[in-house]
């Protein structure tokens, strides 16, 4: 939290200092470093969700092979423990090697059996699909269920739910390629010519706050641009289902 803070307020202040050496603006400096501030206190505060949200899709993105990977074992007579073991062993292949190691540590260090490291292996999890997988195989060990026939059907289940995914990752992949296309192509264009001809023909800035054209030539050149299509990749990357 200190850091958060201590970033966001350094940041407020070089952006506010930049923006007086280039605009000579108090109150667009103001409102810049304002901006800047408050942009860097939503990124650092979003920045563990984003990871916990990236964490989440790879588990999620893996779960049919994990399925798959279980219910060959449980076929083959495997207990529930030794086929946890296994799975520790190549979890980070699915993402899992963290949640696969402390639902480990509980069982060896805690003294816990294994359908309490379940449970509390599914309340932390990232992925609530994984979660609910654990619960699931909670509650078929404990009813004395078929357990090789469960992880079979959750691996068709999250089968035809990634392929689900990937047909929405297609839409949204479309709608942001209109958006860039609008936004950092024709509006940078227009901009760009606008500013151009208020430039050439003088008394603009009077338009403009007493900002001349040309410093907003150059900040729409190199600063706004490279920032909004910065946006848009991080906004696609985190539409992107991992592989």
């Amino acid at each position: 939290m200190g850091l958060m803070v201590f970033t966001s307020i350094l940041s407020g202040i070089v952006a506010f200092s930049l923006a007086m050496l280039l605009l000579s603006s108090v109150l667009f400096s103001i409102l810049i470093g304002l901006l800047v501030l408050l942009s860097s206190f939503g990124l650092c505060y979003v920045y563990p969700m984003f990871g916990i949200s990236s964490k989440a899709r790879k588990i999620d993105a893996n779960l049919p092979l994990t399925a798959n990977f279980m219910a060959v074992l449980a076929s083959a007579g495997m207990p529930p423990e030794r086929i946890f073991r296994s799975l520790a062993n190549v979890g980070d292949e699915f993402g899992l090697g963290e949640e696969m190691r402390r639902i480990i540590g509980d069982i060896e260090l805690l003294g816990l059996d294994l359908n309490e490291a379940l449970k509390k292996g599914s309340l932390r999890s990232a992925s609530p699909k994984f979660g609910a997988m654990l619960d699931g195989i909670v509650t078929t060990t404990h009813v004395g269920g078929d357990l090789a026939a469960y992880l079979r059907e959750a691996a068709e289940k999250y089968k035809k739910v990634r392929v689900a995914s990937m047909k929405s990752y297609l839409e949204g992949l479309a709608g942001m390629a209109e958006v860039y296309v609008s936004f950092m192509i024709a509006l940078p264009l227009a901009l760009v010519v606008m500013l151009s001809i208020m430039s050439f023909l003088g008394g603009g800035a009077s338009m403009l706050g007493n900002i001349n054209p040309q410093v907003l030539l150059l900040l729409l050149a190199y600063v706004i641009t490279p920032a909004g299509c910065a946006v848009l990749l991080l906004m696609i990357d985190s539409m992107t289902p991992p592989r």
